[in-house]
């Protein structure tokens, strides 16, 4: 598949563009050790592509009847900043090189992440990538997140493009559902989720980078 093929190409956030999903990880481990809880790696993993609404209520379903989970959730996005602020943002390998390629073609880019539209943008601009997508949608602005494929319908909308004639660039179990519910076309670049049976057949095609999502879609 060549580019001029395509409506759009659009991409997931945490996990895809930038590596935060083991920071994300890392903060919530850090915070349920702080409350003595263990363990929560199980828990943490099923809120991998989820809106911040949908990750509350895991927790509070796994861990609400030990600890405030609200009050949980404050320290351990204190914990995120905190790592971020003294580790920087790291960018996925061939991200912006993929971005790049995308924009000099004058292809029609977007983003669709569960987290808030508010920080999705702060976290672009910070990292210089802003000014490659034509669309940002947050989770914060759609009623129901992924798996479900409102976030991406919503994209594409605003793009003007034909979901079933654009690529989803996803990491995730319930972005690929997502992705693959909205009619697009899923591209799978695997992070920290091993790709299961489901995932790999919903996914047009799997790739180990986005480098090679752009030596693929430039042949």
């Amino acid at each position: 598949m060549k580019l001029n093929e395509l409506d759009a190409v659009v991409f997931d956030m945490d996990g895809v563009i930038f590596d935060t999903e083991t920071i994300a990880l890392r903060s919530w481990q850090d915070t349920a050790d702080a409350h003595g809880l263990g363990d929560i790696t199980e828990t943490a993993m099923k809120c991998v592509g989820r809106s911040t609404v949908d990750t509350l209520k895991i927790f509070e379903e796994a861990y609400g009847d030990r600890v405030s989970i609200e009050q949980m959730h404050i320290e351990c996005i204190n914990r995120f900043n905190e790592i971020m602020e003294t580790e920087g943002i790291p960018i996925k390998k061939g991200a912006r090189e993929l971005l790049e390629f995308l924009k000099a073609s004058g292809a029609k880019v977007a983003l669709a992440s569960s987290t808030s539209y508010d920080r999705v943008v702060m976290e672009l601009k910070d990292a210089d990538l802003f000014k490659y997508f034509r669309v940002i949608v947050g989770g914060n602005m759609i009623e129901h997140s992924k798996p479900e494929p409102d976030i991406y319908l919503l994209a594409c909308e605003k793009l003007g493009a034909d979901p079933t004639k654009s690529a989803a660039v996803e990491d995730s179990r319930n972005g690929i559902i997502s992705a693959s519910r909205a009619g697009m076309l899923p591209f799978l670049v695997p992070d920290i989720i091993e790709p299961d049976e489901e995932m790999i057949k919903l996914s047009h095609r799997q790739f180990k980078d986005l480098l090679e999502v752009r030596d693929y879609l430039e042949q």
